[in-house]
């Protein structure tokens, strides 16, 4: 395991933000607000599984595997 030290963020440069994730927070904040589930963290847990899965389905349909 990394030490802490190494892991410290100092500057905005040090990050990289990937292109999709503003996009997936977002969808994800209004389908929370939406629904506003008791349990998020169980609530966030099957909205990932199920956007994960329709993610594979997408793949395999373009693949046509």
């Amino acid at each position: 395991m990394a030490d802490v030290r190494e892991m410290r963020i100092f500057s905005a440069d040090q990050i990289v933000v990937p292109e999709e994730l503003p996009q997936i927070l977002k969808e994800f904040s209004k389908e929370v607000i939406r629904q506003n589930p008791s349990d998020i963290v169980q609530f966030s847990k099957e909205y990932f599984e199920m956007k994960h899965k329709m993610q594979q389905e997408e793949a395999k349909a373009k693949t046509g595997k």
